[in-house]
C-alpha cells in the first residue's frame, strides 16, 4: 500500500434548520442545530482512511476549541496529523449552513485554511515527499498548488486534484497533474472552455476524469470514451458523495488498481455514502464496500459490462 497525503481544508460546519429563513433584521426560531466536521480536505482524508488507506492530512487549524475537537475526531479515524499547522490569532475554518424546506444558504469563513499557503508547504515539503499519492482540492490558496505541484511532479509523485470549488487552472499546471477530477459543471470553469465534454476528454487521455452524478464517471482511455456507471442505490443524502469518491479513488490508485477499477471503486464508495445522512458520517468503511461487491445483485450488474461511446 502506497502512502497517501491529503493537502486541503479543514472546517467545522454549523447547521441550522428552520421552517422559514429570516429577512434582514428579523429574528426567527429555529427547529434544530448541530455541528459536523467538514472541509473538503478533511472529508477526503476520512474517506480514504476508512477504506484502508494509510493517510496523512496536511492543513491548518486555528487557535480555538474547534481545533481540539476536530483533531481528536481525525485521530480516531487513524489519520496522521503530525504535520498539521496551528495558526495563532486565526479561527479554524467554518461553514454556517441555514437549511429551510430543502433550500439552503451557506456562508464559509476560510479562517486558518488561508494559511495552508506557500510558506506552510515549504516547511513540510520533505515530509510530503515521503508520500506516494498526493490529493488536493481548491478550498486552500491556489498559489500553494501552483508552487507545490511542479515539485511533486519532479519527484515522480501521483498527483490527484479535485478542482472544487471550481477555478481556472493554468495549462502548464494541468500538464503536471496525474488525475484531474472535476464534475460535469466544473470542467468548463477549470479549462475556461465551452467545448463539449467528449471533445475535451479526448485531449486528456487517462488524465481527465469527469464525474456526472447519478449517470457515472467518464474518461478517455486513448481509444474510447468510457462511462463507468454509478451504483444503483436509493439516495438519502448526497452531501459528501464527491469527497467520498475522491478518497476512495486515491486508495484504489495507491493499491495499484487500474484507472477503470479505481473509478469503479470510487463509484461504489460514493454510492454507499448517499444511503446515509451527513458527509463524513455517511462515508463507508472497507468492509461495507466488500459486502456490497459480494452481493449477487452487484455481480449480475457487472456481467453486463460498462457503456462505451466513441
Amino acid at each position: 500500500m502506497q502512502r497517501i497525503a491529503v493537502v486541503g481544508s479543514i472546517n467545522m460546519d454549523y447547521f441550522i434548520e428552520s421552517s422559514v429563513l429570516p429577512k434582514v433584521g428579523e429574528t426567527v426560531l429555529g427547529e434544530n442545530f448541530f455541528l459536523s466536521m467538514g472541509g473538503k480536505g478533511a472529508n477526503q482524508a476520512v474517506s480514504a482512511a476508512r477504506l484502508g488507506g494509510k493517510v496523512s492530512l496536511f492543513g491548518s487549524l486555528g487557535d480555538d476549541e474547534n481545533s481540539e475537537i476536530i483533531a481528536k475526531k481525525l485521530e480516531k479515524e487513524n489519520i496522521n496529523l503530525a504535520n498539521l499547522q496551528y495558526v495563532k490569532e486565526s479561527p479554524t475554518g467554518a461553514a454556517f449552513i441555514e437549511l429551510c424546506q430543502s433550500e439552503n444558504r451557506i456562508i464559509v469563513v476560510p479562517g486558518a485554511n488561508n494559511d495552508t499557503d506557500v510558506n506552510y508547504v515549504k516547511n513540510i515539503a520533505q515530509e510530503l515527499y515521503k508520500h506516494d499519492v498526493i490529493v488536493f482540492q481548491l478550498e486552500t490558496p491556489l498559489s500553494m498548488l501552483e508552487y507545490l505541484v511542479p515539485l511533486l511532479y519532479e519527484q515522480g509523485k501521483t498527483i490527484i486534484v479535485n478542482p472544487a470549488p471550481a477555478q481556472l487552472l493554468k495549462p502548464e499546471l494541468i500538464e503536471k497533474i496525474t488525475y484531474l477530477t472535476p464534475n460535469e459543471h466544473e470542467y468548463q470553469i477549470v479549462f475556461n472552455t465551452n467545448q463539449p465534454m467528449e471533445e475535451l476528454l479526448k485531449q486528456y487521455p487517462n488524465k481527465l476524469i469527469i464525474t456526472c452524478g447519478e449517470e457515472g464517471v467518464r474518461f478517455f482511455d486513448g481509444t474510447d470514451i468510457t462511462l463507468v456507471p454509478s451504483m444503483k442505490v436509493t439516495p438519502v443524502d448526497t452531501t459528501g458523495a464527491g469527497d467520498t469518491f475522491s478518497g476512495a479513488f486515491a486508495v484504489a490508485i495507491a493499491e495499484g488498481m487500474s484507472l477503470q477499477e479505481s473509478i469503479q471503486f470510487g463509484n461504489i464508495a460514493a454510492g454507499l455514502s448517499v444511503t446515509k445522512k451527513g458527509a463524513q458520517t455517511g462515508m463507508p468503511y472497507r468492509e461495507d464496500v466488500t459486502q456490497f461487491v459480494n452481493k449477487k445483485e452487484y455481480r449480475d450488474e457487472e456481467k453486463s459490462g460498462h457503456t462505451q461511446a466513441n
